[in-house]
């Protein structure tokens, strides 16, 4: 499910995106949008371009794929295969520029080379541990008392 997600400024002077193309760095920012609430998504050029790339026929899977090489050549992603055999890629500095207030549990399992054995999972509930009020002042404004 497509998200909420925040660009910096500092993406447009980003050496490390300057060093791809404008396709891979559009596909970039499209998977902010794309990625669970742990940057991680399915690495699957076809599923990418769908979401992403719908609309615009002449950029196709392999042209996405292209760009995840680009990506993952940059060190903006890591792709990686999880316990299932399956194919996932995740945003290498998703935890230093997307803050998730209330994160949801996780779609793709944790990428073994930057993530080790950590457990996201188990730490989604002690983040999101906040008391509603916190979250939300304004949550409770139009009830009676």
């Amino acid at each position: 499910m497509a998200r909420i997600r925040t660009i910096k400024p500092e993406a447009f002077i980003s050496e490390s995106l300057a060093a791809v193309s404008v396709h891979a760095e559009r596909t970039f920012f499209g998977l902010l949008t794309q990625a669970d609430d742990h940057g991680r998504f399915r690495d699957q050029a076809a599923v990418i371009t769908g979401a992403l790339w719908s609309l615009r026929p002449e950029h196709g899977p392999l042209e996405v794929e292209d760009d995840l090489t680009q990506l993952d050549s940059a060190g903006l992603i890591c792709r990686y295969e999880g316990d299932d055999g399956k194919r996932y890629l995740h945003i290498v500095t998703w935890a230093r520029h997307q803050k998730i207030n209330r994160p949801s549990g996780t779609r793709c399992p944790a990428c073994p080379r930057h993530q080790g054995s950590r457990s996201d999972e188990a730490a989604s509930p002690v983040h999101g541990a906040l008391h509603e009020q916190a979250v939300s002042p304004h949550h409770n404004a139009g009830r009676l008392r």
